[in-house]
């Protein structure tokens, strides 16, 4: 009578392997992973172009535009929702502060401000059941800056923002409802601003 364990035959290493060693075969795939990352890690920086570099030769300095809606192929930039506007600022804080004037309107609209590298290094969510003005001043991180004080907007928060880089990005997204709200989001986006303030 035959059993499992009698017809299983021992497992034998092709030679190539027992010429090379384990350890040459351990080295190499610990080298072939180390590339793959170094290669993942370097693909951004290598790049032809990242979206900033794209956006900053079609957008204005300190001056906010109006998007039209996303359709396919006609996108500014990759992933953005096709159910919602956007207002983007392509901010030079070279020699000049940036005043940011914006209304979020609604729950789901969003104020946020990117670096040139494209992190997100500030968002201000519109509150539900609120009508907000939001005003911040954008400033060079690193400098201090003095300020003339300036009347506040009534029930507008408002901030002094450092930011990491010289340049990058104001967006204001404004989530559609439904096309009935459109002209209404479209007015409210057109009267955001983005104004230098000397410093």
């Amino acid at each position: 009578m035959t059993t499992a364990a009698s017809l299983t035959l021992p497992l034998k290493a092709p030679r190539w392997l027992d010429a090379l060693g384990w350890r040459t075969l351990a080295g190499a795939l610990l080298a072939a992973g180390i590339v793959h990352i170094l290669a993942t890690l370097a693909v951004p920086l290598l790049g032809a172009g990242s979206g900033f570099a794209r956006l900053r030769q079609d957008l204005p300095a300190n001056r906010m535009v109006v998007w039209p809606p996303s359709a396919p192929g006609k996108e500014p930039l990759p992933f953005l929702m096709p159910d919602a506007l956007y207002a983007v600022c392509h901010y030079d804080l070279a020699h000049d502060s940036l005043r940011v004037a914006v209304t979020l309107a609604h729950a789901g609209w969003l104020l946020s401000l990117h670096s040139a590298g494209g992190e997100n290094f500030y968002a201000m969510p519109a509150q539900p059941l609120h009508h907000d003005q939001v005003s911040l001043t954008l400033v060079p991180g690193g400098e201090k800056v003095e300020f003339v004080p300036q009347p506040r907007r009534v029930g507008g928060p408002e901030a002094n923002v450092a930011s990491p880089t010289t340049e990058g990005l104001v967006i204001v997204r404004a989530p559609l409802k439904g096309l009935a709200w459109r002209q209404d989001a479209e007015a409210i986006l057109r009267h955001a601003s983005c104004t230098p303030v000397p410093r």
